[in-house]
């Protein structure tokens, strides 16, 4: 009886700390970001002032101090401080009424300790106050990422021109 009751526990233990392995590894960590980055980029409705600059805060924590941006249809590629990137964000955001991201498709690869490329597809839903539709995006994006302190940080972008508009 001593001996099932020990065999139990250890399937157990093994059984927790492998869940737990899994939900705290670098991927895991990365998808669960990148939907609280879909979130905070979102918008529904009229936003105060506040709700936005909370908003803009949550993300600008997830950029690193320079951005590489590309987008290739424009042949643009430019590193952007996290500044000039937000301040572009409210300026988009603050033309459309609502606004939905999702990241589908998310594959992410740790070539070595501390970066991560992840290859998604963004579904994006953006609707102005005077349309009675919102227009839908699905487009796929490349994002590198850094480990940092905290959090792992948006280190480049790649995105199509569809997505900026």
């Amino acid at each position: 009886m001593q001996k099932k009751i020990v065999i139990a526990a250890l399937v157990l233990v093994i059984a927790v700390a492998g869940w737990l392995a899994y939900y705290f590894s670098d991927k895991e960590v990365i998808k669960r970001q990148l939907g609280g980055l879909a979130v905070e980029l979102g918008k529904e409705g009229q936003e105060t002032p506040l709700q936005m600059a909370l908003k803009m805060g949550q993300v600008k924590n997830m950029l690193a101090a320079s951005c590489q941006v590309t987008i290739p249809e424009r042949r643009y590629a430019e590193a952007l401080e996290q500044e000039l990137i937000i301040r572009y964000l409210i300026f988009h955001r603050s033309r459309y009424a609502s606004i939905a991201v999702t990241f589908a498709d998310l594959v992410v690869d740790v070539p070595a300790k501390g970066e991560a490329v992840v290859q998604s597809t963004v579904r994006l839903s953006r609707q102005k106050a005077n349309e009675a539709e919102a227009s839908q995006e699905v487009e796929p994006v490349e994002i590198v990422l850094a480990q940092g302190a905290k959090k792992w940080l948006i280190q480049a972008v790649t995105m199509p021109e569809a997505l900026v508009d």
